[in-house]
C-alpha cells in the first residue's frame, strides 16, 4: 500500500483545529488573568479559525461566492478592530477586570513561552499573502495578521504581570495602559485595507 498523501483540504482542516486549540489556549489564559483586553485579544484568533473552517468546508467556491466570503470577514475584521479600540481606550481611563494574579516563576515563563511561538507562527503564516490571487486566503491572511497584532497585546500584557514582581517603574504601567491602544490603532488599517481590496475584486 501507498503512504496517503494529506491532500489541501484535510490539510485545511488540520489548520483550523490547530487554530481553534491556538483559541482555547489563549482565551483560558486571559480568563485566568481576569483581564478584559487579553479576553478580548483571543477573538480574532477565533476569527482566524472560522475562517479556515469555512475556507475548508468549501475549498471551490466561485468568484462571487468568494467576494462575498471576503466582505463577511472585512465586516468581522471592522468589528475586532472597533472592540479593540473601545476596550483599550476604557483600559486607558482605568477601566479594566483584573486580580492581583501574577503568574510568578516558571509558569508564567511557560505561559509566555507558548504565547510568543503562537505570535511567531502567525508571523510566519503571513509570508507570500501579498502573492495570493485566492481572495480568501488573501482574507485569510489578512485576519490572521490581526490574530498576529493581539498576540503581541498579550505578551505585553502578561509579561507585565509577571515583571511586575522584578521591577515596578513607572514607564512600566504607561506602557500597560498605552499599548493595547498603540496596537488598536494599527488594527484599523486591516480593514480599511479590506474594504479596498473588495471594492476592487471584480465577481
Amino acid at each position: 500500500m501507498g503512504k496517503k498523501i494529506i491532500t489541501p483540504k484535510r490539510l485545511a482542516i488540520i489548520m483550523a483545529l490547530i487554530t481553534l486549540v491556538s483559541f482555547i489556549y489563549k482565551f483560558t489564559i486571559g480568563v485566568l488573568a481576569t483581564s478584559l483586553i487579553m479576553i478580548i485579544a483571543a477573538l480574532p484568533t477565533l476569527m482566524v479559525f472560522v475562517c479556515k473552517a469555512s475556507f475548508a468546508k468549501n475549498m471551490n467556491q466561485t468568484r462571487e461566492d468568494k467576494r462575498r466570503a471576503y466582505f463577511i470577514m472585512t465586516i468581522a475584521a471592522t468589528c475586532i478592530a472597533a472592540l479593540f479600540i473601545m476596550f483599550s481606550t476604557l483600559k486607558i481611563g482605568g477601566i479594566d477586570i483584573t486580580n492581583q494574579n501574577r503568574f510568578e516563576g516558571w509558569i508564567g515563563l511557560i505561559f509566555i513561552f507558548f504565547i510568543i511561538v503562537m505570535f511567531v507562527l502567525s508571523i510566519i503564516n503571513l509570508k507570500g499573502a501579498l502573492n495570493k490571487t485566492d481572495l480568501v486566503v488573501i482574507g485569510i491572511k489578512e485576519v490572521t495578521f490581526m490574530s498576529a497584532l493581539a498576540d503581541a497585546i498579550m505578551i505585553q500584557q502578561f509579561l507585565y504581570r509577571v515583571l511586575l514582581k522584578y521591577l515596578n517603574l513607572p514607564f512600566m504601567a504607561q506602557i500597560n495602559r498605552f499599548f493595547p491602544f498603540a496596537i488598536a490603532v494599527l488594527m484599523v488599517i486591516v480593514p480599511i485595507q479590506m474594504f479596498r481590496r473588495y471594492f476592487g475584486y471584480t465577481s
